[in-house]
Order: structure tokens, then C-alpha cells, then sequence
């Protein structure tokens, strides 16, 4: 119970910070970014959040606190977009953009139930929250900042964005297995951290109605099990 506490006071600790950090950018940074500002700060929560997992992994003794604490925020979240309130913090116009906050710690919850029941592992957690959190946010930011052409049938997801998708989950599931996974052959580290990379670019890019956020967690979470196989 006493790494249970900590584990919720550093959770509340890191999302303040991520928060005051967008809103710092939505608010002084327009001259810096021009109008990527509201997507850099929300990508910046987005981004940020996802180190939880390592509260979650070295600090929380049980599942239950993590997912009350992110129920919680979820809620908080989908008050503060239906409220406005997303808005004046991160400067982003579109709620239906914001929504994405309010995803992302419902599919973190989603792992950790498949953790809990015995589908993966604390490491698959990793791959997923992380893949997510580093990976789409980098891609968005990349997407929008450099000139590209298209994904096939997509007009929204660009091919330097899903690259960058693609080479960020790489290095991310790579690296979790590496130092978490010490036993397992390289070589099948490198096979299946590829395989997670590209289904997660493609999930990610053609999944429909905004769900990503809960999409690709869930891809790059049982890819990175059959580690476990």
C-alpha cells in the first residue's frame, strides 16, 4: 500500500506537469511553433503521460490504484474537453481532437487488465503505453512539419509521420525487451520489435474513427507477447 501512495502522488505529480507545461506553450508559444503550438501541446501531454509507466512498472505494488488513478483522469479529462477547458489549456480548437486524452488512459487500463489476467506481461504494458505516447506523438509533430505525400487511401496521415511512427516504436519495443527481457535471443527481439513497429504504423494509420489511441496500444501489446511464445 505504501508504494501505492507514491505511486498515485507521482502520477498526479507527472500529469500536473505535463499540464502546465502544454499550457505554458499553448499560451507563450505561438511565436516558437506558429501554428503547430496547440498540437505540440497537446502532444506534449501526450508524450509525457506515457512515462507513467514507469511509476506504474518501479513504484505501484498492486493494479487496482493505477486504474482507479486512470479512471480518474479520464474522467477529468472528458469533463475538461466537454467543459472547454481542454481548450484554454492546450489552444486546440477541435474537441474532437482532444478526445484522444480521454482515450489513452482507458486503453492503458485495457492492458493492464490483460496483464493482470495473465495476456503479457508489465513489458508488453511498456511496449504498449509507450509505443503510443512516443510514437504517434513524434509522428503527428513530424507529420505536420514535414512535406510528404500521403498513406494510400488516407488524406490525413502523412508517410513521414507513419515512418516516424514506424522507427520510434522500433527503437521503443527494442529497447523495453533489451533491458527488461535479457533472456531472449536478439535475434528475436529484433523479428518481433519489427513486427510491432510495422503493424502499429498501419493500425495507426487506417483505423477508423479517431480510436487509435486505443488501436495501436492493443496491437503493440500482443505483438510484444509473443515474446512470451
Amino acid at each position: 500500500m505504501h508504494g501505492d501512495i507514491w505511486g498515485l502522488l507521482l502520477s498526479v505529480a507527472l500529469i500536473v506537469t505535463c499540464l502546465l507545461i502544454a499550457f505554458l506553450i499553448s499560451r507563450y508559444g505561438r511565436k516558437a511553433f506558429g501554428n503547430l503550438c496547440p498540437e505540440i501541446a497537446r502532444k506534449v501531454v501526450h508524450i509525457g503521460v506515457s512515462n507513467w509507466f514507469f511509476i506504474y512498472c518501479h513504484v505501484f505494488e498492486t493494479d487496482l490504484w493505477p486504474i482507479i488513478g486512470l479512471a480518474g483522469f479520464g474522467v477529468i479529462n472528458a469533463v475538461m474537453n466537454l467543459s472547454g477547458g481542454l481548450h484554454v489549456m492546450m489552444g486546440q480548437e477541435s474537441t474532437k481532437r482532444n478526445w484522444g486524452l480521454v482515450q489513452y488512459p482507458i486503453s492503458i487500463i485495457l492492458l493492464i487488465l490483460l496483464r493482470h489476467f495473465g495476456v503479457g506481461d508489465i513489458v508488453c504494458v511498456g511496449c504498449g503505453v509507450l509505443g503510443m505516447g512516443y510514437g504517434d506523438g513524434l509522428a503527428s509533430i513530424v507529420g505536420m512539419k514535414v512535406r510528404s505525400g500521403h498513406m494510400p487511401g488516407q488524406k490525413k496521415k502523412t508517410i513521414a509521420g507513419s515512418v516516424t511512427m514506424a522507427v520510434v516504436t522500433f527503437v521503443i519495443v527494442l529497447v523495453l525487451n533489451m533491458a527488461y527481457r535479457q533472456e531472449i535471443a536478439f535475434s528475436r527481439t529484433l523479428l518481433i520489435s519489427a513486427l510491432a513497429a510495422i503493424c502499429a504504423t498501419f493500425v495507426e494509420a487506417y483505423t477508423p474513427l479517431g480510436l487509435d489511441n486505443i488501436s495501436v496500444p492493443l496491437t503493440i501489446y500482443l505483438i510484444a507477447g509473443l515474446m512470451l511464445l
